[in-house]
């Protein structure tokens, strides 16, 4: 009998103003509103955690789990990083509406910028679902600077000078610390990230947030870590081949009959179903079911027909 099975997590979600009600529809999660733009798969932070549905620990959040069983869910490759901090952030992100305009610092700006418990974010998306035209932001269609910015965003036409890329369900893209990007409309994805939530809105469409209110902006911290650089080339990246990063390394993996996936007591691994379904150590899992594969040095074995991202931290 293995000590530790595979962790299935419960979400905690997040309303926006850009949300709908596509991570029901299409998932089958219980959100509290149409305006549900977040399900934040794993989680353990202070404004946000998700909770272990099965096993030993079923009840916990995943950040009280780690304050007991640290080593045994990270890995020992992580016990010399200080705190025992859970690095990465996993979502499901339906953008009904489009996104602001935003830019996320690096691990060196972050702390500059937001003292010393401020934390880079880089990020990768895995296009889940999109409608007929959806697109994305990603950088500048042309070399830009600090003045010209100011300028297209006070003469409202800040979009004459953004990158637009088509989209459709499949896609990926890994979106560096630096880089200007927003979600279009239309599109629900998984997002792969740092274990931050430092955002930096550059234009919001003069947008009110669910309370009423002005959404605030935060231009000059974004001109301090922005890329200004013109897109020189197609952002799409090959998932099957992997995105790979310092921070994480993603994989989309097909199963169809019986698979394994080996498990180290080095580092943990997630598993995002996507598609299909199936059973993972005999637990049956459907699309939507994020899962946490505790570093605990065992086989983990996979059997049906489903399609999901294997996610390495």
């Amino acid at each position: 009998m293995k000590t530790w099975e595979p962790m299935f997590m419960d979400p905690e979600f997040k309303e926006t103003v850009w949300g709908g009600t596509g991570i029901m529809s299409i998932f089958g999660k219980k959100i509290p509103s149409a305006h549900t733009g977040e399900s934040w798969e794993i989680a353990a932070r202070e404004n946000g955690n998700s909770t272990i549905r099965n096993g030993r620990l079923a009840g916990k959040t995943l950040a009280e789990a780690l304050e007991t069983n640290p080593v045994e869910i990270l890995g020992y490759s992580f016990m010399g990083k200080g705190a025992y901090r859970f690095p990465l952030l996993v979502k499901i992100i339906d953008a009904e509406d489009d996104l602001s305009i935003q830019v996320h610092p690096n691990d060196e700006q972050a702390p500059v910028l937001e003292g010393p418990q401020g934390r880079g974010k880089t990020e990768m998306w895995y296009v889940m679902d999109a409608e007929p035209d959806a697109q994305i932001v990603y950088g500048f269609e042309r070399d830009m600077d600090p003045e010209t910015l100011d300028a297209a965003i006070e003469n409202g036409v800040l979009e004459n000078y953004l990158n637009y890329v088509p989209v459709k369900k499949g896609d990926a893209f890994l979106i560096p610390a630096g880089t200007l990007h927003s979600l279009c409309g239309g599109v629900i994805l998984a997002e792969i990230q740092q274990n931050s939530d430092t955002t930096y809105r550059i234009y919001d469409y003069n947008r009110a947030g669910l309370d009423g209110n002005p959404r605030p902006l935060h231009l000059e911290k974004a001109k301090e870590v922005l890329n200004f650089s013109k897109v020189s080339e197609d952002p799409h990246e090959n998932i099957d081949e992997g995105i790979v990063c310092p921070y994480f390394q993603v994989y989309r993996r097909n199963l169809r009959g019986m698979q394994e996936i080996a498990v180290t007591t080095d580092r943990f691994q997630i598993v995002m179903i996507v598609e299909g379904s199936g059973k993972i150590d005999g637990i049956p899992f459907r699309k939507g079911d994020t899962i946490l594969l505790p570093a605990a040095g065992e086989t983990v074995g996979l059997e049906g027909r489903a399609v999901y991202l294997q996610i390495l931290g």
